[in-house]
Protein backbone atom coordinates (compact mmCIF):
# COMPACT_ATOMS: atom_id res chain seq x y z
CA UNK A 1 0.00 0.00 0.00
CA UNK A 2 1.49 3.17 -0.93
CA UNK A 3 1.62 5.16 2.33
CA UNK A 4 4.59 7.37 2.89
CA UNK A 5 5.06 10.91 1.76
CA UNK A 6 8.71 11.58 1.36
CA UNK A 7 10.92 14.67 1.32
CA UNK A 8 12.69 16.02 -2.01
CA UNK A 9 16.26 16.58 -1.13
CA UNK A 10 18.36 18.00 -4.37
CA UNK A 11 20.10 14.57 -5.71
CA UNK A 12 21.02 13.28 -8.93
CA UNK A 13 18.59 11.29 -11.39
CA UNK A 14 19.99 7.95 -9.90
CA UNK A 15 19.02 8.54 -6.41
CA UNK A 16 15.34 8.65 -7.45
CA UNK A 17 15.67 6.14 -9.47
CA UNK A 18 16.98 3.97 -6.60
CA UNK A 19 14.15 5.25 -4.12
CA UNK A 20 11.46 4.16 -6.61
CA UNK A 21 13.09 0.86 -7.07
CA UNK A 22 13.61 -0.21 -3.62
CA UNK A 23 10.59 1.36 -1.79
CA UNK A 24 8.22 2.76 -5.10
CA UNK A 25 5.45 0.24 -3.60
CA UNK A 26 5.58 2.33 -0.32
CA UNK A 27 5.80 5.92 -1.85
CA UNK A 28 2.66 7.87 -2.16
CA UNK A 29 3.96 11.41 -3.19
CA UNK A 30 7.36 13.04 -2.73
CA UNK A 31 7.04 16.59 -1.76
CA UNK A 32 8.83 19.56 -2.64
CA UNK A 33 8.61 23.54 -2.55
CA UNK A 34 7.09 26.04 -4.76
CA UNK A 35 9.43 28.03 -6.49
CA UNK A 36 10.61 30.58 -3.80
CA UNK A 37 9.95 33.47 -6.02
CA UNK A 38 6.42 32.49 -5.55
CA UNK A 39 5.70 32.27 -2.48
CA UNK A 40 7.87 30.62 0.70
CA UNK A 41 7.31 26.93 1.37
CA UNK A 42 7.79 27.15 5.00
CA UNK A 43 10.91 26.20 5.11
CA UNK A 44 14.94 27.58 4.63
CA UNK A 45 15.78 27.82 1.13
CA UNK A 46 17.39 24.30 -0.14
CA UNK A 47 19.53 23.40 -2.91
CA UNK A 48 17.96 22.46 -6.71
CA UNK A 49 20.86 22.04 -8.80
CA UNK A 50 18.82 18.72 -9.89
CA UNK A 51 14.66 19.94 -9.71
CA UNK A 52 14.11 19.69 -12.80
CA UNK A 53 15.43 16.31 -13.52
CA UNK A 54 13.39 15.19 -10.28
CA UNK A 55 10.08 16.90 -11.56
CA UNK A 56 10.28 14.47 -14.89
CA UNK A 57 10.96 11.27 -12.70
CA UNK A 58 7.79 8.72 -12.22
CA UNK A 59 7.38 9.46 -8.87
CA UNK A 60 4.34 11.05 -7.91
CA UNK A 61 4.58 14.44 -6.52
CA UNK A 62 3.21 16.69 -4.03
CA UNK A 63 3.83 21.12 -3.66
CA UNK A 64 4.64 22.66 -0.56
CA UNK A 65 2.97 25.59 -0.15
CA UNK A 66 2.92 26.53 3.29
CA UNK A 67 4.20 29.05 5.42
CA UNK A 68 3.45 30.25 8.42
CA UNK A 69 1.98 33.36 7.63
CA UNK A 70 1.55 34.56 4.02
CA UNK A 71 2.86 37.71 3.12
CA UNK A 72 -0.37 39.63 2.26
CA UNK A 73 -4.32 38.31 2.06
CA UNK A 74 -5.01 35.06 0.46
CA UNK A 75 -6.83 36.56 -2.66
CA UNK A 76 -3.80 38.66 -3.49
CA UNK A 77 -1.07 35.98 -3.30
CA UNK A 78 -3.58 33.35 -4.61
CA UNK A 79 -3.39 34.49 -8.36
CA UNK A 80 0.48 34.04 -8.85
CA UNK A 81 0.17 30.28 -6.97
CA UNK A 82 -2.61 28.98 -9.04
CA UNK A 83 -1.07 30.07 -12.46
CA UNK A 84 2.30 28.55 -10.57
CA UNK A 85 -0.13 25.16 -9.87
CA UNK A 86 -1.17 25.09 -13.38
CA UNK A 87 1.80 24.88 -14.88
CA UNK A 88 3.23 22.31 -12.79
CA UNK A 89 0.23 20.13 -14.02
CA UNK A 90 0.60 21.12 -17.20
CA UNK A 91 4.30 20.30 -17.44
CA UNK A 92 4.66 17.48 -15.20
CA UNK A 93 1.48 16.11 -14.52
CA UNK A 94 1.54 17.11 -10.77
CA UNK A 95 -2.02 17.96 -9.33
CA UNK A 96 -1.54 17.51 -5.43
CA UNK A 97 -0.80 20.29 -3.06
CA UNK A 98 0.11 20.81 0.31
CA UNK A 99 -1.78 24.59 1.89
CA UNK A 100 -1.13 26.30 5.15
CA UNK A 101 -3.72 28.86 4.84
CA UNK A 102 -7.52 28.00 4.59
CA UNK A 103 -8.66 30.58 2.61
CA UNK A 104 -5.84 29.65 -0.16
CA UNK A 105 -6.74 26.59 0.08
CA UNK A 106 -10.55 26.98 -0.96
CA UNK A 107 -8.92 29.67 -3.92
CA UNK A 108 -7.04 26.27 -5.17
CA UNK A 109 -9.70 24.09 -5.04
CA UNK A 110 -12.25 26.18 -6.47
CA UNK A 111 -9.57 27.21 -9.50
CA UNK A 112 -8.15 23.76 -9.82
CA UNK A 113 -10.75 21.14 -8.68
CA UNK A 114 -8.84 18.94 -10.26
CA UNK A 115 -6.30 19.21 -7.68
CA UNK A 116 -6.01 16.97 -4.42
CA UNK A 117 -5.72 19.79 -1.67
CA UNK A 118 -3.80 18.81 1.90
CA UNK A 119 -3.65 21.01 4.90
CA UNK A 120 -0.71 21.35 6.12
CA UNK A 121 0.62 20.73 9.55
CA UNK A 122 0.90 24.64 9.80
CA UNK A 123 -2.82 24.93 9.74
CA UNK A 124 -3.00 23.32 13.20
CA UNK A 125 -5.79 21.20 13.11
CA UNK A 126 -6.57 19.03 16.07
CA UNK A 127 -9.95 18.96 16.86
CA UNK A 128 -13.47 18.52 15.32
CA UNK A 129 -14.92 21.94 15.47
CA UNK A 130 -11.84 22.83 12.91
CA UNK A 131 -12.32 20.09 10.82
CA UNK A 132 -15.92 21.69 9.98
CA UNK A 133 -14.07 24.86 8.71
CA UNK A 134 -11.76 23.46 6.21
CA UNK A 135 -13.91 19.84 5.35
CA UNK A 136 -15.58 20.98 1.91
CA UNK A 137 -12.20 21.87 0.40
CA UNK A 138 -9.24 19.89 1.83
CA UNK A 139 -9.11 16.21 0.72
CA UNK A 140 -6.22 15.21 3.30
CA UNK A 141 -5.43 16.78 6.46
CA UNK A 142 -1.78 16.58 8.29
CA UNK A 143 -2.57 16.64 11.80
CA UNK A 144 -1.80 19.10 14.65
CA UNK A 145 1.95 18.02 16.24
CA UNK A 146 -0.03 17.87 19.93
CA UNK A 147 -1.99 14.64 18.73
CA UNK A 148 1.02 12.64 18.14
CA UNK A 149 0.80 12.12 21.69
CA UNK A 150 -2.75 11.41 22.56
CA UNK A 151 -4.53 8.62 20.65
CA UNK A 152 -8.04 9.53 22.55
CA UNK A 153 -7.86 12.89 20.03
CA UNK A 154 -7.07 11.20 17.14
CA UNK A 155 -9.45 8.58 17.66
CA UNK A 156 -12.26 11.17 17.82
CA UNK A 157 -10.81 13.03 14.89
CA UNK A 158 -10.36 9.67 12.52
CA UNK A 159 -14.43 9.77 13.33
CA UNK A 160 -14.84 13.05 12.43
CA UNK A 161 -12.98 13.35 9.27
CA UNK A 162 -13.88 11.47 6.19
CA UNK A 163 -11.20 12.72 3.81
CA UNK A 164 -7.33 11.22 4.17
CA UNK A 165 -5.43 11.71 7.83
CA UNK A 166 -1.87 11.70 7.55
CA UNK A 167 0.70 11.83 10.12
CA UNK A 168 4.30 13.49 10.40
CA UNK A 169 6.36 10.59 12.17
CA UNK A 170 9.63 12.92 13.01
CA UNK A 171 8.97 16.51 12.99
CA UNK A 172 10.00 16.16 16.48
CA UNK A 173 8.68 19.46 17.49
CA UNK A 174 7.38 20.08 21.16
CA UNK A 175 3.26 20.09 20.65
CA UNK A 176 1.95 23.20 21.31
CA UNK A 177 5.23 24.90 21.76
CA UNK A 178 4.95 28.71 22.22
CA UNK A 179 7.50 29.54 19.67
CA UNK A 180 5.99 27.53 16.76
CA UNK A 181 4.78 30.69 14.65
CA UNK A 182 8.20 33.08 15.34
CA UNK A 183 10.32 30.02 14.20
CA UNK A 184 8.40 28.84 10.93
CA UNK A 185 8.18 32.49 9.86
CA UNK A 186 11.71 32.57 10.16
CA UNK A 187 12.30 29.44 8.21
CA UNK A 188 10.08 30.60 5.54
CA UNK A 189 10.94 34.16 4.54
CA UNK A 190 15.01 34.04 6.17
CA UNK A 191 17.73 33.98 4.10
CA UNK A 192 19.51 32.09 7.23
CA UNK A 193 18.67 29.59 9.18
CA UNK A 194 16.60 30.60 12.06
CA UNK A 195 17.09 30.50 15.31
CA UNK A 196 16.19 27.34 17.54
CA UNK A 197 13.94 29.34 19.58
CA UNK A 198 12.82 26.54 22.21
CA UNK A 199 16.66 26.35 23.03
CA UNK A 200 17.08 28.08 26.26
CA UNK A 201 13.72 25.89 27.45
CA UNK A 202 15.33 22.82 26.08
CA UNK A 203 18.59 23.98 27.99
CA UNK A 204 16.81 24.22 31.43
CA UNK A 205 14.33 20.90 30.49
CA UNK A 206 16.17 19.02 28.49
CA UNK A 207 13.69 16.18 29.54
CA UNK A 208 10.91 18.00 27.30
CA UNK A 209 12.49 16.31 24.22
CA UNK A 210 10.99 13.24 25.10
CA UNK A 211 7.23 14.90 24.66
CA UNK A 212 8.30 16.05 21.00
CA UNK A 213 6.21 14.94 17.90
CA UNK A 214 7.86 11.98 16.68
CA UNK A 215 6.80 8.29 16.51
CA UNK A 216 9.58 5.62 16.27
CA UNK A 217 9.39 2.89 13.61
CA UNK A 218 9.15 0.36 16.05
CA UNK A 219 5.92 2.30 17.76
CA UNK A 220 3.80 2.41 14.43
CA UNK A 221 1.53 -0.18 15.48
CA UNK A 222 0.01 2.15 18.34
CA UNK A 223 -1.37 4.35 15.22
CA UNK A 224 -2.92 1.82 12.99
CA UNK A 225 -6.13 2.26 11.33
CA UNK A 226 -6.09 6.03 13.14
CA UNK A 227 -4.23 7.91 9.55
CA UNK A 228 -4.20 6.74 5.45
CA UNK A 229 -0.62 8.03 4.99
CA UNK A 230 2.42 9.00 6.98
CA UNK A 231 5.00 11.65 5.93
CA UNK A 232 8.68 11.89 6.90
CA UNK A 233 10.46 15.10 7.65
CA UNK A 234 13.50 15.52 6.37
CA UNK A 235 14.18 18.21 3.87
CA UNK A 236 17.75 19.38 5.76
CA UNK A 237 18.46 16.38 8.38
CA UNK A 238 18.01 13.80 5.70
CA UNK A 239 20.16 15.22 3.33
CA UNK A 240 23.02 12.72 3.18
CA UNK A 241 21.59 9.47 0.51
CA UNK A 242 22.57 7.32 2.73
CA UNK A 243 20.80 8.59 6.24
CA UNK A 244 17.72 8.77 4.24
CA UNK A 245 17.68 5.54 2.39
CA UNK A 246 18.70 4.33 6.60
CA UNK A 247 15.76 5.91 7.80
CA UNK A 248 13.20 5.51 5.23
CA UNK A 249 14.08 1.64 5.30
CA UNK A 250 13.76 1.82 9.12
CA UNK A 251 9.79 3.25 8.44
CA UNK A 252 8.67 0.87 6.27
CA UNK A 253 10.34 -1.86 7.74
CA UNK A 254 9.41 -0.96 11.56
CA UNK A 255 12.54 -1.48 12.40
CA UNK A 256 13.98 -0.41 15.95
CA UNK A 257 15.24 2.79 16.27
CA UNK A 258 16.55 5.50 18.56
CA UNK A 259 14.76 8.87 18.73
CA UNK A 260 18.04 10.63 17.69
CA UNK A 261 18.91 8.54 14.73
CA UNK A 262 15.23 9.53 12.79
CA UNK A 263 15.85 13.14 11.32
CA UNK A 264 14.08 14.87 13.97
CA UNK A 265 14.62 18.49 14.25
CA UNK A 266 16.07 20.47 16.88
CA UNK A 267 13.91 19.77 19.63
CA UNK A 268 14.78 16.10 19.05
CA UNK A 269 16.58 14.06 21.72
CA UNK A 270 20.20 14.50 21.45
CA UNK A 271 21.35 11.28 23.22
CA UNK A 272 21.06 7.67 22.30
CA UNK A 273 17.78 7.08 24.79
CA UNK A 274 16.41 3.53 24.47
CA UNK A 275 12.46 4.23 24.36
CA UNK A 276 10.77 1.10 25.71
CA UNK A 277 6.70 0.28 24.77
CA UNK A 278 5.81 0.96 28.95
CA UNK A 279 7.18 4.03 28.80
CA UNK A 280 5.46 4.96 25.12
CA UNK A 281 2.20 3.65 25.87
CA UNK A 282 1.96 5.63 28.86
CA UNK A 283 2.96 9.30 27.35
CA UNK A 284 -0.29 7.82 24.63
CA UNK A 285 -2.66 8.47 27.32
CA UNK A 286 -1.25 10.88 30.16
CA UNK A 287 -3.16 14.33 30.59
CA UNK A 288 -0.12 16.23 29.38
CA UNK A 289 0.15 17.82 32.87
CA UNK A 290 3.78 18.50 33.22
CA UNK A 291 3.63 20.88 35.77
CA UNK A 292 2.39 18.17 38.08
CA UNK A 293 4.12 15.02 36.53
CA UNK A 294 7.49 13.81 36.37
CA UNK A 295 7.41 10.47 34.25
CA UNK A 296 9.35 11.97 31.59
CA UNK A 297 12.15 14.40 33.39
CA UNK A 298 12.34 10.81 35.24
CA UNK A 299 12.67 8.64 32.40
CA UNK A 300 15.09 11.03 30.88
CA UNK A 301 17.10 11.31 33.50
CA UNK A 302 17.65 7.24 34.49
CA UNK A 303 18.11 7.11 30.84
CA UNK A 304 21.52 9.09 30.62
CA UNK A 305 22.44 7.08 33.68
CA UNK A 306 22.47 4.03 31.78
CA UNK A 307 24.59 4.90 28.99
Amino acid sequence: MKTWIIPYVDQPPTFWEEISNQFGEHIRSVYFPMPRDVIASGRPPQPNSFMDSFLRCSLPKTVLVNPVVLPQAAEQVAPAIIDMLKRLYDDYGINSVTVANAILARLVKEALPRFRVGASILMGIYTPAQVLMVQEFVDSIVLDNRLLRDLRGMHRMRHTYAGEICLIVNEACLPGCVHRTQHFYEMGYSDTAPLSLCQQTLDEMPWLRLTGAWILPQHLHYYDGLYDTLKLAGRVTLRDPARYFQVLDEYIERKNALPNKIGGGPASPLDPIHISDAFFEKILHCDKNCLLCATCRNYYQAALQQE
